[in-house]
C-alpha cells in the first residue's frame, strides 16, 4: 500500500506507514482498540441474549419444550379455551339460564305463562337483561321434545318474539309478526319433525327443542293488575298441536314474585349449565366446531361432567378472563360503527344494524357478544328500519367529556321536542355489571311517555339522574347510587323517520 494510506476497521481507523516505530505503535493500539470493540459487541449480545431470556416464559432444549413450558402452554391454551367458549356460547347459555328460572324459580312448566300485571311494579326486584318498565310482559318456554308442535294463539297489537335455545330469531309474534298485529295462530315445530302439518298456521320451524316465547303489550290494550292478567288468559294461548285448547297452560304473576334471576352464572358454573344443554339437545343443534370446541374443556356430549381441581381452577380464571372480556367489550368497544352518531357518545346494541351480526360473509363476533352481554330478544324489528313498527335503542355509558357514567354525579339529559316515537319513549337506567335494571329504592329507575314528565316550552324535555334530585326537578329525576356506575337505553317504540335519518338527536349526558 503506499505511504500515508488510512485503513478503516469498523469504527478503527489505522494509518498505514513505513516508519518501523510508528508502525508498531499503530498495531498495538489497534489491537487494543479491536479488543475494546469486540468485548463491547460481545457484551451487548450477552444483554440481548439475556433480555430475551427474560422477555420469554417459555424454555426449549434442543427445539423441544421442557416440562415446565408443557405445563403452563397448556394451562394457557385451556384457559384462553374456557374464555372463548363463555364469549361464544353466551347466547346459548342465556337462553338456557332463563328457561331453568321459569322452571326452577317459578315452577313453570313447557307452554305455562308468566305475566308481568304491572308495566313496572316488581321488575326492579328481578335480576334479568334489560328489562323495559313500560311493558306488560307475557314470557314462557316451550318444549318441542316433550311435547312435540307446539300451538301459539297470540293477542293483536303486541311485539312479541319466537327465539330459539341459542336466542336466534324464529319469527316476530303482532305487530312486526306474519300476522301484521291482528293476533293469529303459529305453530312451531322442530326442523326434524316430519309428520302432518295442518294448514290455518303460521308455521316455523325451529332447530332446537327448547324455544322462547315472549310477547311486550301495551298498558292501553292489556290493562293492568288482574286485568291485564285476565287480558292475557283470553288472548295469550300456549298448547301442544296433539292436545288442543285442552293442553293450555297455567298463568302466574310475575310481578309479585321476587328475587328472581333469569342472567347466566359467572362462574365455573356456567359450564354445567353448557353441559345440561348439550345433553338435552340434538347433535344438530351445535356445530361440528362447537361440539370440538366443548370437548377440548372436558364438556362431551353422552358423557358425566366431573372436572378435577385443575380443570375446576382452569374454568374459574377462563370464565373471569371471558367476563372481563366481554364486560370491556360491550363498554369500551373499538368496533368503528359502534357509535350511532359522530358527534355523540351513544352506541347501537346492534352494532352494523344485523340481527343475525352478519358483516359480508363474516360474523361480527364483537358485535355479537356485546348484544348478548347487555340484552335478550333478538329480532330484525329491533335492529332493522321499520318506521312505526318495532323498536329502536341507544345506548350511553358515557358523558359528554367521555367519561363513565357515576352514581356520585348529577347529570342532565336534553330530548329535543319531537321524540321520534310512535308508541311511547322511554330513559331506563341499568347497573353495568348486573345488566338490569338499577336498583336505587325507587319503584322504577326510568322515565317515559306515560310519567308525563315536565315538558319545556319549546317542546324538549330536561332529564336528570343523581344522588338527590335537583330543586323543583324531581319529577324528571331518577336517583343514582354513589360510588355505582350505571348505564342506560333510551327506547322508542314504534320509531319514526326523524330517528333513522338522525335529523332527530338527543344530546349527550352532561355532568353538572
Amino acid at each position: 500500500m503506499p505511504y500515508g494510506t488510512l485503513i478503516i476497521y469498523g469504527d478503527v481507523v489505522v494509518h498505514q506507514t513505513n516508519n518501523m516505530r510508528l508502525k508498531k505503535y499503530l498495531s498495538v493500539n489497534f489491537k487494543l482498540a479491536g479488543l475494546a470493540s469486540l468485548l463491547i459487541v460481545l457484551s451487548s449480545c450477552q444483554n440481548t441474549i439475556q433480555e430475551e431470556q427474560k422477555i420469554s416464559p417459555y424454555e426449549f432444549q434442543g427445539g423441544y419444550p421442557t416440562q415446565a413450558t408443557i405445563e403452563k402452554t397448556y394451562d394457557e391454551l385451556d384457559v384462553q379455551r374456557v374464555s372463548q367458549v363463555y364469549m361464544e356460547f353466551m347466547p346459548l347459555a342465556s337462553m338456557q339460564a332463563l328457561f331453568n328460572s321459569h322452571v326452577n324459580e317459578s315452577g313453570m312448566e313447557s307452554g305455562d305463562i308468566a305475566v308481568f300485571t304491572e308495566i313496572d311494579e316488581g321488575k326492579v326486584n328481578h335480576i334479568g337483561l334489560t328489562y323495559n318498565t313500560e311493558s306488560i310482559y307475557a314470557s314462557a318456554f316451550i318444549d318441542l321434545k316433550t311435547d312435540g308442535p307446539i300451538v301459539l294463539e297470540t293477542p293483536p297489537n303486541v311485539l312479541g318474539i319466537v327465539n330459539d335455545g341459542w336466542m336466534r330469531y324464529v319469527t316476530d309474534l303482532g305487530n312486526a309478526g306474519p300476522d301484521k298485529g291482528q293476533g293469529g295462530k303459529f305453530l312451531i315445530i322442530h326442523q326434524d319433525y316430519d309428520g302432518e302439518v295442518p294448514e290455518g298456521f303460521f308455521v316455523f320451524r325451529t332447530p332446537t327443542y327448547r324455544n322462547w316465547v315472549m310477547v311486550r303489550g301495551f298498558e292501553e290494550n292489556t290493562g293492568a293488575g288482574d286485568e291485564a292478567m285476565k287480558y292475557y288468559k283470553n288472548h295469550f294461548k300456549i298448547y301442544p298441536l296433539s292436545e288442543g285448547l285442552e293442553g293450555v297452560g297455567n298463568y302466574t304473576n310475575y310481578s309479585i314474585e321476587k328475587d328472581i334471576n333469569t342472567t347466566h352464572p359467572r362462574d365455573e358454573n356456567y359450564l354445567d349449565l353448557i353441559h345440561q344443554t348439550l345433553q338435552y339437545e340434538a347433535n344438530a343443534a351445535f356445530t361440528s366446531y362447537e361440539l370440538g370446541l366443548l370437548e377440548t374443556i372436558g364438556v362431551k356430549k353422552g358423557e358425566e361432567f366431573n372436572p378435577d381441581s385443575r380443570m375446576v381452577d382452569i374454568y374459574r380464571r377462563g370464565i373471569e378472563r371471558g367476563d372481563a372480556m366481554a364486560k370491556a367489550n360491550a363498554y369500551a368497544n373499538r368496533l368503528e360503527d359502534v357509535k350511532v352518531y359522530d358527534d355523540r357518545e351513544y352506541e347501537y346494541l346492534f352494532v352494523g344494524g344485523n340481527y343475525q351480526f352478519m358483516r359480508g360473509p363474516a360474523i361480527n363476533l364483537d358485535a355479537r357478544t356485546l348484544f348478548h352481554y347487555e340484552a335478550i330478544v333478538v329480532t330484525p324489528a329491533m335492529a332493522a328500519k321499520m318506521v312505526g313498527i318495532g323498536s329502536q335503542y341507544l345506548a350511553g355509558y358515557r358523558d359528554s367529556d367521555g367519561e363513565f357514567l357515576m352514581g356520585e354525579n348529577t347529570y342532565k339529559l336534553h330530548l329535543p321536542a319531537g321524540i321520534p316515537a310512535k308508541d311511547f319513549w322511554s330513559v331506563t337506567l341499568y347497573h353495568p355489571d348486573t345488566r338490569s335494571l338499577l336498583q336505587n329504592g325507587m319503584v322504577k329507575p326510568s322515565i317515559n311517555t306515560y310519567d308525563e314528565p315536565v315538558i319545556n316550552e319549546d317542546g324538549s324535555v330536561d332529564l336528570y339522574f343523581g344522588p338527590e334530585a335537583p330543586e323543583g326537578k324531581e319529577k324528571n329525576w331518577v336517583k343514582t347510587l354513589p360510588g355505582e356506575g350505571w348505564t342506560t337505553l333510551i327506547r322508542f317504540y314504534g320509531p319514526l323517520e326523524p330517528y333513522f335519518d338522525q335529523s332527530w338527536r338527543p344530546d349527550d349526558i352532561v355532568k353538572l
